[in-house]
């Protein structure tokens, strides 16, 4: 049995939070020994210590912070006092750095998102990305765009993997049930087109937003649903109000009953200008939700154009409210996407394949043959 730490930074469940909550939802408990470091006050604490997992929390990762070298030296303690064979790091630098120095056996890195920014230039720049790579032993990719972007930032191919990002198929679809979600929407009878994300400039809110307008000049029967928080949650608002939608967009803010939400929700958009595997877009095919979604990053390995959703320019939203209204004009069409989505998800996404495929990586490192 293998000794494991996950080291998070996150103080919020955000992708690499779900990513790690289905993660121990689905190990093999008899293959690995899990603990869990985090930030004090992460949201991630309590959910990981109700699934039976030992949670370590240390200040040097509050703030969301990657490196901390405040802290390196009881982070290094740490792993030798446990005697941790694997640390699996979610971008904090600071685990990986303190691994190395404690002779851990196999330090691993998820890269869960691609570089929104320009990577910075320069030596600086050079040896920032020298460090990243050379404190691990392997990088899991959760795309094939995200392994593109490593290796165009000088990581040795040999060291990555594509895994990709699952969920607990079963459970999200038992907690599927509308309740009084469409009552608490006002949607009345309408038709319902939602996004789930976060409110940043990255994520293409406002592209969305102006394709309800343009919809909503075609017909008024569908209310928009804009689920999550963030920096632009204000503009955003007032956006809707210029273009004279508001009456029809309803603003969630953050919400822990996503499958609840998607199961009311008759197509599911995802304008993203970047992305690396969204969580959201594998969560509302899981439920055979019709999605529309930006042609960027990992969204290709996942959306077969036509075949199981729609893809659509990033930016353009006189393109995404032509096929919301072709999803919602047809029907049948969407019907047939939507179950085929469904079941690539449960085929090709679920996290108990996951976690298989992470817990073999640690093996072959450990133990190389």
């Amino acid at each position: 049995m293998l000794r494991v730490l996950q080291v998070i930074s996150d103080t919020n469940i955000g992708g690499a939070g779900r990513h790690l909550l289905a993660f121990l939802q689905y190990h093999d408990r008899s293959r690995l020994a899990v603990r869990v470091l985090c930030p004090p006050g992460s949201r991630l604490a309590w959910r990981c210590a109700a699934m039976g997992v030992e949670v370590i929390t240390r200040p040097c990762l509050s703030g969301d912070r990657s490196f901390d070298w405040r802290g390196l030296a009881g982070l290094v303690a740490l792993i030798k006092r446990y005697r941790v064979q694997v640390v699996h790091t979610h971008a904090s630098f600071s685990g990986r750095l303190a691994a190395r120095l404690a002779g851990a056996p196999c330090v691993v890195y998820t890269k869960h998102r691609l570089d929104w920014e320009r990577p910075q230039k320069g030596l600086k720049g050079r040896l920032l990305r020298y460090f990243d790579q050379a404190t691990c032993d392997r990088v899991i990719a959760v795309s094939g765009a995200v392994k593109e972007n490593l290796l165009e930032a000088g990581v040795p191919e040999a060291k990555v993997e594509v895994i990709y990002n699952g969920i607990d198929v079963r459970g999200f679809r038992e907690r599927a049930r509308p309740g009084n979600r469409r009552d608490e929407l006002s949607a009345g009878s309408d038709r319902v087109v939602g996004v789930i994300g976060r409110l940043e400039p990255e994520k293409g809110h406002s592209v969305f937003l102006q394709a309800a307008a343009q919809v909503l000049k075609e017909r008024n029967n569908v209310t928009f649903v804009v689920v999550g928080t963030g920096s632009l949650a204000g503009e955003l608002k007032n956006m809707a109000l210029d273009l004279g939608i508001e009456a029809k967009v309803r603003f969630t803010g953050l919400r822990e009953d996503i499958p609840e939400l998607l199961s009311v929700m008759d197509v599911v958009v995802l304008p993203s200008l970047t992305e690396a595997f969204p969580l959201s877009l594998i969560e509302s095919m899981c439920l055979g939700r019709p999605c529309i979604a930006s042609s960027v990053g990992g969204i290709s390995e996942i959306i077969e154009h036509e075949k199981n959703g729609l893809l659509a320019p990033p930016g353009d939203a006189a393109a995404l409210a032509e096929k919301i209204n072709f999803l919602l004009s047809c029907p049948e069409q969407a019907r047939t996407m939507g179950v085929r989505a469904s079941a690539l998800v449960a085929k090709k996404f679920d996290a108990g394949l996951m976690a298989e495929k992470i817990t073999d990586l640690y093996y072959r490192v450990v133990y190389p043959r």
